[in-house]
């Protein structure tokens, strides 16, 4: 993009309706956003119209920077690769509620911000949780007497809130009112990432919410309406009992 900031404002309406990138940055002159348009002008003029279609994030704009090109889709991915190896991340307003929740599950800390697991008072199970990924995956295997022992202190809210700063992911683990395997139930479904979650089945030996260890997809022959039947499976081994078993995620139709 090109060095020239311009101050964001009514006069971003002028801008020629020609296809290019974007970068929106912050009162501190901080990228917040990296975005393509096959008409900039149409761009910019529905978010002065729209408030950045009530975009929160993007609201914090107060200067842009734009390039004029015909690839603006490859132009965007090259300007988000470089600023990602260089920061290590993207920048905030690109970041989707999904990345942004992978981004928290996979973050690791130290043996001493780590969950510990006990079953009582000086009772402890040896068991640790040093991610929240982790911590989901000790949810399915660690003894029920644990879990709800920690639900009814509130252990499991105060740890998201305090280490990860998730307010919301802790108030919907404090709002958990169920005991026993319902209670394991709820509190995997509610620690799981969103794409993760959709792919989640219960054992149907012991109930014990399961993640697939592979999936993978089957197409049929086409009938005569030109339609093929597509179907995707999962295979399961519940960390919990430990039984194997198939389930069906998906059932689509392709048309030729």
């Amino acid at each position: 993009m090109t060095n020239k900031f311009y101050v964001w404002g009514e006069k971003a309406r002028n801008i020629p309706p020609k296809p290019g990138v974007y970068g929106l940055y912050n009162q501190e002159y901080e990228l917040i956003y990296v975005g393509e348009s096959p008409n900039l002008q149409k761009t910019f003029q529905e978010y002065l119209e729209t408030g950045f279609f009530q975009d929160a994030c993007k609201q914090a704009t107060r200067y842009y920077r734009r390039e004029f090109t015909p690839d603006h889709q490859k132009r965007k991915k090259e300007i988000l690769e470089e600023y990602k190896k260089e920061y290590g991340t993207q920048p905030k307003c690109n970041i989707t509620i999904i990345e942004e929740q992978k981004m928290q599950t996979e973050k690791t800390v130290t043996p001493d911000q780590g969950f510990h697991f006990f079953t009582d008072i000086a009772q402890p199970t040896g068991q640790v949780a040093l991610s929240l990924r982790e911590f989901t995956l000790k949810l399915k295997e660690i003894p029920i007497t644990s879990i709800e022992f920690h639900q009814k202190r509130g252990d499991f809210a105060k740890w998201i809130r305090n280490i990860f700063e998730d307010t919301v992911l802790a108030d919907a683990v404090e709002r958990i009112r169920a005991s026993g395997e319902e209670l394991r139930k709820q509190l995997i479904e509610a620690v799981t990432p969103q794409p993760e979650r959709a792919l989640l089945v219960n054992c149907p030996k012991c109930g014990t919410p399961t993640t697939p260890t592979k999936t993978w997809s089957i197409t049929g022959k086409a009938v005569k309406t030109g339609i093929r039947p597509k179907l995707t499976w999962g295979s399961y081994k519940c960390p919990n009992c430990g039984k194997a078993f198939r389930q069906l995620l998906a059932k689509e139709t392709i048309k030729e």
